[in-house]
């Protein structure tokens, strides 16, 4: 994409934007520039025929961490590729469990798991096969999307995230069911039916879930990850520009930091074609 100003174009022709992801920041950005007139020629690169971010073909800042040297030909700026290296990237999972019956009272919304035998304070940490399930925080209580429906949703993040991906669907229920019978005290709880589950870590194409500020960088590396290249100086001739929550100061890591971003490089484009 180009855009140098209204002078640089053909009469009756616009600047040709092409936007690479049809995630949340993709969508933001393009829907910020189809009600402007000067961008007819707009164009949402995706993958599947599903817009809205796909594991499988969108390509995330995890993603952008790992291939950094291959990804960009010619390579990005020295102070860009520090920036990526420097920020961090984890990973947040969600384990949904579905139940015949509901074991929970009506009105429970939350379900809060304390472990009493454990501290962060101890100098060996038990193995993850062994208490990975003790990184969970708790199960919310779903909404009943229809009468038959009764759903557990369990958060956990970090190195027990990532080794929980590598267990089987079989491993995750029995461990959890452990968890709920002890949980309740009551020992013949019966297990969930079934298990969903994310696998942020493990998928090629995200390698993770959300960015945050890592030892070693700050924010001033995430304004350097939104920087358009070659430059956003007056006069400059954008040709590529970058959106996503990790290029988000304020709001890294969220969804609304996503939409933000790619609101903000739609109306940088919009400044160059109507100052």
């Amino acid at each position: 994409m180009q855009s140098g100003g209204r002078q640089a174009e053909a009469p009756g022709r616009g600047p040709r934007v092409l936007v690479v992801g049809g995630g949340i920041a993709g969508l933001g950005a393009a829907q910020r520039l189809c009600h402007h007139p000067a961008f007819s020629h707009l164009r949402v690169l995706e993958a599947t025929a599903r817009a809205g971010g796909r594991i499988r073909s969108e390509h995330s800042f995890g993603f952008l961490k790992k291939h950094l040297d291959t990804f960009f030909e010619p390579p990005l700026p020295t102070e860009k590729v520090e920036a990526i290296r420097k920020i961090g990237f984890g990973t947040n999972n969600k384990i949904f469990l579905e139940f015949k019956e509901p074991f929970w009272e009506p009105d429970c919304q939350h379900i809060q798991v304390v472990w009493e035998d454990t501290s962060p304070l101890e100098d060996a940490a038990p193995a993850l096969h062994d208490a990975w399930f003790k990184k969970l925080i708790g199960f919310w209580v779903l909404p009943p999307f229809h009468r038959a429906s009764h759903v557990l949703c369990g958060f956990i993040a970090g190195l027990e995230s990532e080794f929980m991906e590598t267990l089987s669907d079989e491993d995750v229920l029995r461990s959890l069911t452990k968890v709920l019978r002890r949980v309740t005290g009551n020992p013949w709880l019966p297990a969930p039916r079934s298990v969903l589950r994310s696998c942020w870590h493990s998928a090629p194409y995200t390698r993770g879930s959300y960015s945050y500020v890592a030892v070693g960088s700050s924010g001033d590396d995430m304004d350097r990850l939104a920087q358009p290249l070659p430059s956003d100086g007056k006069g400059a001739q954008l040709q590529v520009l970058f959106a996503g929550e990790a290029t988000h100061r304020a709001f890294y890591s969220t969804t609304h930091g996503a939409l933000l971003s790619g609101w903000r490089e739609a109306d940088r484009l919009v400044k160059l074609w109507d100052p």
